[in-house]
């Protein structure tokens, strides 16, 4: 636990609240959104404190919370390459030129790596791997908003980032060829995702926070796994979830309880910002 967590708690201005989504605010095992989190968002709205979701999720399926009667003040989507205010409206976007799209399009079909792109309204397959269909049927309506055999789009419109159906090894060697044009972020063993070189979580976040003139120091931050540990590196209070990643765990202010055991609204109990 950083010393400075414990030396000015009862001094923090807390400003913002940065959550990743997945196995933060929703369980990705029940596929439904933590009750008591939401609950949680509300109270921290009502107290003036801004929400601002970090997420590797394409905007429709990101803004999927507001069914749940919340709406974050920003949503950086897939990866820092999309920015919603807080009804939903696009404020920012970064996009893969069709000449990059097409050349990692070629490089995945000679290697044999899945490969999925992401737009505001729709994802597209252009090469299946089996571990998408864990990321399809995210949410009740994930698969709905898949277009299949289409792998011509990016002539029409580009692309704001990807998914890699990929091993470690076979990331690795994408990121060497691609080197600074873009890059494979690990999800797990057999997947991860694509982003602009240069654009992540933390630059969109960062882009939120000064429009609004608030410093990384004025905001806590809440998540889950390793591509969480930029962000959280940077805010002034850090959490991680119990069920979250060792590496994470290690590097974090406060470790709270699973997301099932109500981990969120503990935690923002804790830290008395609500």
């Amino acid at each position: 636990m950083r010393s400075r967590f414990i030396l000015f708690m009862s001094e923090r201005n807390i400003k913002a609240a940065i959550f990743d989504i997945d196995d933060t605010l929703f369980d990705m095992k029940t596929k439904s959104f933590m009750p008591s989190a939401i609950e949680g968002l509300k109270q921290l709205q009502k107290n003036g404190i801004i929400i601002i979701l970090a997420t590797g999720r394409p905007p429709k399926t990101a803004s999927a919370i507001y069914e749940q009667g919340v709406h974050p003040d920003y949503i950086v989507c897939t990866n820092g390459h999309i920015i919603l205010d807080g009804n939903g409206n696009v404020l920012k976007q970064k996009t893969f030129s069709k000449e990059l799209v097409q050349e990692v399009y070629d490089y995945c079909i000679q290697n044999s790596i899945g490969l999925v792109w992401k737009y505001p309204d729709k994802v597209y397959e252009y090469i299946h791997a089996d571990v998408f269909e864990n990321f399809y049927d995210k949410t009740k309506d994930s698969r709905k908003n898949v277009v299949f055999n289409d792998q011509t789009q990016h002539l029409k419109r580009e692309p704001n980032g990807g998914c890699l159906g990929s091993s470690t090894l076979q990331a690795n060697a994408f990121n060497a060829r691609f080197a600074k044009k873009c890059v494979a972020i690990r999800i797990d063993e057999r997947s991860s995702d694509l982003l602009l070189y240069g654009v992540n979580k933390l630059s969109g976040v960062k882009e939120v926070l000064d429009a609004n003139s608030i410093s990384f120091s004025e905001c806590v931050g809440f998540g889950d796994n390793n591509n969480d540990i930029e962000i959280l590196s940077e805010t002034g209070i850090s959490v991680a979830m119990g069920n979250g990643s060792k590496e994470l765990k290690d590097r974090v202010d406060l470790v709270t309880d699973d997301i099932n055991d109500d981990g969120v609204y503990k935690a923002l109990i804790k830290l008395k910002l609500i």
